[in-house]
């Protein structure tokens, strides 16, 4: 008896902690599992075993919460973050950034920031209790800045899209980076590449665009100031008209060590390089022909080709924006034979367009060629200095280029003239230059911002300064620079500009510094020296031989005869003498 009430307690007792639970659980005949629970959750599952009743406990819980976006990482921007989760069993979801007011969501939504650190704080909640989460991030839009609009226009191609990385730890751990101008040619980095850890990495600003020139039959990477991309790559030259081309680096012969060719079609040369400089391509040069038997002019002598003339070594170009302006330059080929002529230009080549950049020209011909400048409307008014490289098989040339660009309505002029005595100087002299400002609209006294710059050939700047003159109609001053005693030789051009209420003018003049040359003894002048110091010496030979003659006249007519003046009783000869006169006679 006692046995049966135990039985009939646990039953019970059983029966109570299922209507506690709320969970009704059903086997059919089938094996199938049904229940509902007091969330009104249905479980269903398979038998594996035969059907019989079953009870199930389950106990509540709390939502599970994961932020997915953003990361403890720095953001370079800090507009439309990514906010991104994952919940489960929650009822509501909702966020607040550092602690401020607390904004509901349903999905992943995207929210602003100021620049700095920050937390965020992501809450999920049900009937059975509230769930937490928090990342903490920064944002900072000047943490890394990357130049590269040159491989970022109509002709990227398969160029890295820099701007798709959010965070500056992604940009230093970057795979199979390209870099490609889809008309001339494409660089593949091999090899994992911190963006990031530039020359200077400190100045959070990496300069593809200044430091990386893709262009007709050249590659080029200045390795000292993006050593980070100094690696094993593989290169392609576009558009190539050879037939054996093989691969020059810095204009000389590649070895094997450093370039190995991959293959050469359709005018497309592949090579691996293991490190970088300049790249580019020529014609495999073919073995002249042996001479006949015997040796003579019947020899097969490759006949070289002297080189090329152009008609200016120099350009310079004031544009405001959206104003175009064409100059020409004449090319001669002065060889014997014809040449294949290529011309390109890397650093300006959005400035400018080359009417006809490859061409053939026969000996002892001239061919004109445009170019085209362009300033668009938004380009930034500054000094951009490049080089148009005239190229043959055999020999290079470069003309110096120089575009300003000015505001479209600029408020003031400027106009800047260096004296004669200062267009050639010395390193660690003083260069000297007469700068007028004009205001060109309004009236009163204003103060505008004068920059003061100095730039090599290679769009360096050498020298600058800043300062504030208050101009009201026109304005004439000198200003005076010190240069560098280590300064090199070259062309420099002294840029001016003028800035007031966000327009720009500017004027630029060129000098050239030289340890050695002095003007008067420059290439072109020195065969007239020459023949001027010729007529000198001929003239002084002739008047030493002129003189020499009259002196010997004079002393010949003033000569007196010695028996006149014996005879006149002038003289008394020696008593030797007379004798020798009688018997003379």
């Amino acid at each position: 008896m006692k046995r049966g009430i135990v039985i009939f307690g646990i039953f019970l007792l059983f029966i109570a902690l299922l209507w506690l639970a709320k969970i009704t659980i059903a086997i059919d005949v089938s094996g199938k599992i049904t229940g509902e629970s007091i969330a009104g959750m249905t479980i269903t599952g398979k038998a594996t075993s035969q059907p019989t009743n079953v009870s199930i406990f389950v106990l509540p819980t709390v939502p599970t919460l994961t932020i997915i976006s953003p990361e403890s990482k720095t953001y370079l921007t800090n507009q439309s973050l990514l906010l991104n989760y994952s919940a489960t069993n929650e009822a509501e979801v909702w966020y607040n950034l550092d602690d401020s007011e607390n904004i509901t969501i349903t999905s992943f939504v995207y929210f602003n920031a100021t620049q700095g650190a920050h937390t965020l704080n992501l809450y999920a909640n049900n009937s059975n209790g509230e769930s937490s989460a928090s990342v903490n991030f920064s944002a900072n839009s000047s943490r890394c800045t990357i130049h590269c609009d040159e491989f970022n226009g109509s002709l990227k191609g398969e160029s890295t899209n820099f701007d798709g990385y959010d965070t500056h730890e992604d940009l230093q751990n970057l795979s199979n980076i390209t870099l490609e101008n889809a008309e001339y040619g494409k660089i593949v980095f091999n090899e994992e590449i911190n963006v990031t850890n530039d020359e200077i990495p400190e100045d959070d600003d990496v300069d593809i665009d200044g430091f990386v020139n893709v262009s007709f039959n050249r590659i080029e990477i200045n390795s000292t100031a993006l050593p980070n991309f100094n690696i094993s790559s593989t290169l392609y030259l576009y558009n190539l008209s050879y037939t054996n081309p093989r691969i020059l680096i810095d204009e000389q012969l590649c070895p094997s060590s450093i370039c190995t060719i991959n293959n050469y079609s359709s005018g497309t040369l592949s090579f691996n390089v293991t490190s970088f400089t300049i790249y580019s391509a020529e014609e495999t040069p073919t073995a002249p022909p042996s001479s006949p038997p015997g040796g003579g002019p019947g020899g097969g002598a490759v006949t070289e080709v002297k080189g090329i003339e152009l008609d200016k070594e120099k350009i310079s170009v004031s544009l405001k924006q959206g104003e175009t302006k064409k100059e020409t330059i004449t090319i001669k080929n002065t060889g014997k034979q014809k040449i294949k002529i290529s011309l390109q230009t890397a650093e300006i080549k959005d400035l400018m367009k080359i009417s006809e950049e490859s061409f053939e020209l026969n000996a002892g011909d001239s061919k004109t060629i445009d170019l085209d400048f362009i300033a668009r409307e938004d380009t930034i008014p500054d000094l951009y200095i490049g080089k148009l490289i005239v190229k043959t098989d055999r020999t290079e040339k470069e003309i110096l280029i120089a575009i300003e660009v000015e505001s479209q309505k600029p408020l003031f002029d400027v106009k800047v003239e260096i004296p004669e005595r200062f267009l050639y100087v010395l390193p660690g002299e003083e260069i000297m230059a007469n700068i007028k400002l004009f205001r060109v609209e309004g009236k009163g006294k204003v103060d505008v911002k004068v920059e003061y710059i100095i730039k090599n050939e290679q769009n360096e700047i050498i020298l600058s300064e800043e300062e504030t003159r208050a101009v009201e109609t026109e304005m004439s001053f000198v200003k005076a620079f010190r240069l560098p005693s280590n300064i090199e030789d070259g062309t420099y051009i002294f840029y001016v500009k003028a800035r007031y209420n966000g327009e720009v003018a500017s004027s630029t003049a060129q000098f050239s510094v030289s340890k050695l040359e002095i003007p008067f003894l420059k290439k072109e002048n020195i065969i007239i020296i020459i023949i001027i110091i010729m007529i000198f010496v001929i003239i002084s030979l002739f008047i030493l031989y002129e003189m020499k003659m009259l002196r010997k006249q004079i002393k010949t007519h003033m000569k007196i005869d010695e028996n006149v003046l014996v005879k006149e009783k002038f003289i008394k000869l020696k008593t030797s003498k007379i004798n020798s006169k009688v018997s003379n006679r």
